[in-house]
């Protein structure tokens, strides 16, 4: 029982080394989350100001249906561009996210690389 108990308490300590990360690999991981989490918070900011926007867009086409005319027509052109300022504004933040990320992976793998 003895000459089984030694093996396998060396394989339970070798995985538990193994599983262990250098201080490189946990300032790289570390990096990655961060930089996930500050990316997710700039993609949920630019969707709440586009769905804002988009709110403002339909109110904007149900004010311009009732008003009609020349007026409703400036309703309906300020509506569009809320709308297409919307979408700009959701790439925009989608954009800035993958920077984010990007900009955390070179910094991960430079770090990992010392």
């Amino acid at each position: 029982m003895k000459t089984m108990l030694l093996p396998m308490m060396l394989g339970a300590l070798l995985l538990l080394g193994a599983c262990q990360k250098s201080p490189a690999e946990q300032r790289a991981a570390d990096l990655r989350d961060a930089a996930r989490a500050q990316a997710k918070a700039v993609t949920e900011r630019a969707g709440s100001e586009a769905a804002a926007m988009d709110k403002q867009a339909k109110d904007l086409d149900g004010q311009a249906k009732a008003a009609g005319g020349f007026t409703g027509e400036r309703l309906n052109t300020r509506s569009g561009a809320l709308s297409r300022e919307a979408d700009i504004v959701k790439r925009q933040g989608e954009a800035q996210a993958r920077a984010i990320e990007d900009t955390a992976k070179a910094q991960a793998e430079v770090v990992h690389s010392r």
